[in-house]
């Protein structure tokens, strides 16, 4: 919850601060383009993206195939002819990946090295937690307040712990930084900044605090907060003169005497403490570009706070006893803070302080230096967090069904694009077995034109003509997910066939409102409460073999139901496609009762684990002369064939079976059957009653009274590049067989 009302919020924001806080991003694309940033020397390997307005020259793209390959294979993708195929996701192997980024980056004085260095800040050493006397005499602290800081002005201070934030939500403060030694503290660089980060550390040392994994979807600047050579004007009502830093060195604030400026020798002064404002608005959603390679809408919207982060809790130690139950995968965390940096070069701090060693950045050796060697290292830096939960936007029907066609359209098109490429291999591999292979061919030709073919083909999937015909006539189709069973009584005579049973349920996305937990609640929840109880129809047809219509034994014995928390990441490449409920589940069924084959393992990742398998072999056998591949393909590839998944299964303690509006109990009546007009066939209908308030871990034997909301911490679903969070109701009903059927239906949980 925001502290404030929107209305007075907004207001009071546009009135005070001067101009909007642009991204990082925006900075660098903006003011940061009149020089060329040196290119990191780690992805100087990396393929580029293919050029689709003439020939490529996909030579060089198939080149590194071989070597990408080393990175999937033999655990999830792509794995080789004589190694056997291991489909199951180890991460161990994710960590110890080979990396070729050995080398030196350098940041030329003479050109924007303020931005190599920010562009790769994730490989500088970090003296942060070091017991080191210079970082250990930088003392960073960050404050929240109520309002928009000022000068002279008494501040309110506020726990950001206590709120989740939204969209359009502020986040006022200001930092204080002080140097308790005796000597000078140069730097180079000082910036505060708003960010989001997806981080996954390393599970095989739990005392790591360097994450594996950071990708930084969200980067806003505060350029007022962050050194600067020159004056800037924070508040519409300032109007000093942007040359005049120098005037400002010695300037304090009365309230209680921190300095406001760091002057222009870039220092931190002996014995002195700074204040910086800073104040932030959180955007309605991530640009566009976090999401270039696949311009998914899902993509570029706010994910929402999840886990916990081993770099938060070293910092803040004591927010372990108020982690949130939230059932996502371990290790893995989504947070969003105020962040503090210095950045400098070693050598001027062992001018001062004497030599020191600094901390390995994992498995990266790459070192970031000035045209002279002089390596960069982070000083100090503090990150201090608080939790958003964005609000849902909330699409039309219309909408929902754009985007379900649109998500298939993108799955089938990737399908199509792995399945033509493995087909001209083929056709390739039999026409050099028969000695039909025409030399003069010119293969890059060809594949190039079919690649420009795909590309066209992605380009404008949204106006394939069929697809929105097919969009117009499904509006007010009514669809079902429908599930069949054949049905047999075994007994010493053989096996008696009893039809065919069928049951079905309306396709639809079941809606609950998000509850924020306990701390984080200012008004009733009675209203939000309510939408945690659903009803869902269910439609059995008995398709009989004998010409006999008399009621059948008792099928039915028993429905239970659970709520599913499927979490999923993935840790290298973007994810290529929305992964939607259609697109996993109810694809398969297995009617077994201990026994589930209907999952995304089976139904997406390992046809395309079989499909990389296959493309890997064609392409050792032919060569990367001879069959050229584009790297966006791979990556594609590589990513579903390496995504991992958590499912937690929560028991629905309170399922009750209506029937007629009466209701009914399996264990004590049976349920009675009709016979349909002009069929052999029976039915009967029923309505399952899921208060989802009362739900427990699966196999637990709790029988507390406290209600779900108050136990876990259900955020709203979500897609991101790296990750995602899904809900689906799973019905499972047991038959006087032996058998089971299992249907899953999608839930969705909004804020």
């Amino acid at each position: 919850m925001s502290t404030t009302s929107k209305s007075s919020r907004t207001k009071s924001f546009d009135e005070t601060v001067g101009s909007i806080l642009p991204s990082y991003m925006m900075y660098t694309q903006t003011i940061g383009m009149n020089v060329n940033v040196p290119e990191d020397n780690g992805l100087a390997n990396e393929i580029p993206p293919p050029n689709y307005s003439d020939e490529s020259d996909y030579s060089a793209q198939s080149a590194q195939f071989s070597n990408l390959h080393s990175s999937i294979s033999p655990n999830t993708c792509l794995s080789s002819i004589e190694t056997p195929v291991d489909h199951n996701v180890n991460i161990d192997r994710l960590i110890n990946r080979n990396d070729s980024d050995r080398s030196l980056i350098v940041a030329d004085e003479n050109t924007n090295w303020r931005e190599t260095v920010l562009d790769n800040v994730h490989k500088l050493p970090n003296m942060t937690f070091e017991n080191n006397i210079i970082s250990n005499s930088v003392k960073i602290e960050i404050f929240f307040t109520k309002k928009i800081g000022e000068i002279n002005k008494k501040p309110e201070l506020i726990d950001p712990s206590i709120y989740e934030y939204s969209q359009g939500d502020l986040i006022n403060g200001y930092v204080t930084i002080k140097n308790t030694s005796d000597k000078r503290i140069p730097f180079e660089m000082f910036y505060l900044m708003f960010e989001g980060n997806f981080m996954v550390a390393n599970p095989k040392n739990v005392f790591d605090k360097v994450p594996i994994k950071i990708r930084r979807f969200l980067e806003m600047f505060d350029f007022f907060a962050s050194y600067n050579e020159a004056h800037i004007n924070r508040l519409s009502s300032e109007v000093e003169t942007p040359y005049s830093c120098e005037y400002y060195t010695d300037k304090t604030d009365p309230i209680d005497g921190t300095y406001l400026y760091f002057g222009p020798d870039k220092a931190i002064k002996p014995n002195r403490t700074y204040k910086r404002f800073f104040s932030f608005k959180i955007p309605n959603n991530l640009l566009d570009s976090e999401c270039n390679d696949h311009n998914l809408s899902k993509h570029i919207q706010l994910p929402p706070t999840v886990g916990l982060s081993r770099w938060e809790l070293s910092h803040f130690p004591e927010r372990e006893q108020k982690r949130l139950r939230d059932l996502s995968l371990m290790n893995t965390s989504i947070g969003y803070g105020i962040m503090a940096r210095f950045i400098g070069r070693k050598s001027t701090w062992e001018s001062e302080f004497g030599t020191f060693e600094t901390p390995s950045n994992n498995d990266c050796q790459t070192k970031i230096v000035n045209s002279k060697g002089d390596e960069y290292i982070i000083l100090k830096e503090l990150t201090n967090h608080f939790r958003v939960i964005p609000t849902t936007r909330i699409l039309s029907e219309n909408e929902k069904l754009m985007k379900q066609v649109e998500n298939r359209l993108l799955y089938e098109n990737l399908v199509k694009r792995i399945k033509d490429k493995i087909e001209i291999g083929e056709q390739l591999l039999k026409s050099i077995e028969e000695n039909k292979f025409d030399s003069s061919i010119d293969l890059g030709e060809n594949l190039t034109q079919l690649e420009i073919a795909a590309a066209k083909l992605r380009q404008s999937y949204t106006y394939q003509s069929d697809s929105i015909k097919n969009l117009k006539s499904n509006i007010k189709k009514l669809e079902y997910y429908e599930l069949l069973v054949p049905l047999a009584k075994k007994s010493f005579g053989g096996v008696k066939n009893l039809g065919v049973l069928s049951v079905k349920t309306p396709k639809q996305e079941y809606t609950i409102k998000y509850i924020p937990p306990t701390r984080f609640r200012v008004d009733s929840i009675d209203e939000l409460a309510s939408t945690w109880n659903l009803n869902i129809p269910l439609d059995f047809v008995l398709d009989s073999p004998s010409k006999e219509r008399n009621p059948p034994p008792t099928i039915i014995k028993n429905i239970s139901c659970e709520l599913v928390v499927h979490s999923i990441r993935s840790i290298n490449t973007p994810i290529p496609i929305e992964i939607d409920h259609d697109l996993i589940y109810n694809k398969s069924c297995d009617y077994k009762v201990f026994h589930d084959s209907d999952s995304m393992l089976n139904n997406l990742i390992k046809p395309m684990q079989k499909d990389s398998t296959k493309l890997y072999q064609i392409f050792k056998k032919l060569g990367p002369e001879n069959f050229k591949l584009e790297r966006q393909l791979v990556d594609d590839l590589k990513s579903i064939c390496q995504l991992e998944e958590k499912i937690i299964n929560l028991s629905c303690n309170d399922v009750k079976i209506f029937i007629n509006n009466n209701n009914f109990s399996l264990s004590k009546s049976k349920v009675n059957w009709s016979n349909i007009k002009d069929s052999q066939s029976l039915t009967t209908s029923l309505n399952l009653q899921i208060n989802l308030q009362k739900l427990s871990t699966k196999g637990s034997t709790t029988t507390d009274n406290v209600l779900s909301f108050d136990k876990f911490n259900l955020v709203p679903d979500f897609q991101s590049c790296y990750m995602a969070i899904l809900y689906h109701l799973k019905l499972v009903i047991f038959l006087s067989t032996g058998d089971c059927l299992r249907l899953k239906v999608p839930v969705r949980i909004e804020k």
